[in-house]
């Protein structure tokens, strides 16, 4: 796909590695939409809409914007999330629904709701993880919805190939994203020095460019 002038809507817009691949699809030349909780965008994006990605109203509320301020949808990148550390018996029932909500059904919810206006074709882009190819001690909730979101996607790409619709799992290792600095519960492990964002961000947009369907861990060695 040739980036250059590309309509791309990024959820999680603001996050660190949102933030990194709204710069980076901006230097490539394309037109985004960005989206996050926050009512400010990282900046250099056509338009921000504040949403929350589990609320079917705001779901909707921002693809419509989007459509109506880019007239198309080429890419959409789903880069929203949070991460929890504690073994699930100690993890509150509260807590354990909103991950789910955040890292699961939300973004599984945008994927159902943006493939039948891309009638041109085009790429979603879902940020799953290095927790679906290995085990991490107390991220059994957030493994569960990372995993579960991983296997949707390859079933949604079987789905939607005949329309021209590309789904692409990304399964970065550690990313220096501050997401781990603020969980959602529990207190986070010391992980040690991660990739950057920027350079995480070049890989998926170079996937992009060359159709990939999967960037596992491995895949991101070339930036260690």
């Amino acid at each position: 796909m040739d980036v250059a002038n590309a309509a791309v809507l990024v959820f999680g817009g603001t996050g660190g590695l949102g933030a990194a691949l709204t710069a980076n699809a901006v230097a490539r030349g394309a037109q985004v939409v960005t989206s996050s909780r926050s009512s400010t965008g990282p900046g250099g994006e056509r338009l921000h809409v504040s949403g929350d990605i589990t609320l079917a109203e705001d779901r909707e509320r921002v693809v419509d914007a989007a459509l109506e301020e880019l007239g198309r949808l080429d890419v959409v990148m789903i880069a929203s999330g949070v991460v929890g550390f504690g073994a699930v018996d100690r993890v509150r029932s509260d807590a354990l629904q909103s991950m789910i909500d955040i890292d699961l059904v939300g973004p599984l919810a945008v994927c159902g709701l943006v493939a039948p206006v891309m009638t041109e074709g085009g790429s979603i882009v879902v940020i799953t993880g290095a927790v679906v190819d290995s085990t991490m001690l107390g991220t059994g909730v957030y493994t569960a919805a990372k995993a579960g979101l991983s296997a949707a996607v390859a079933v949604m790409a079987r789905d939607w190939r005949r329309q021209g619709v590309k789904c692409i799992d990304v399964r970065p290792p550690h990313t220096e994203t501050g997401l781990s600095d603020r969980p959602q519960f529990g207190v986070a492990p010391k992980l040690g020095a991660g990739l950057s964002a920027e350079s995480v961000a070049e890989r998926i947009w170079l996937a992009i460019e060359r159709d990939e369907t999967v960037v596992g861990p491995n895949d991101f060695n070339e930036l260690s």
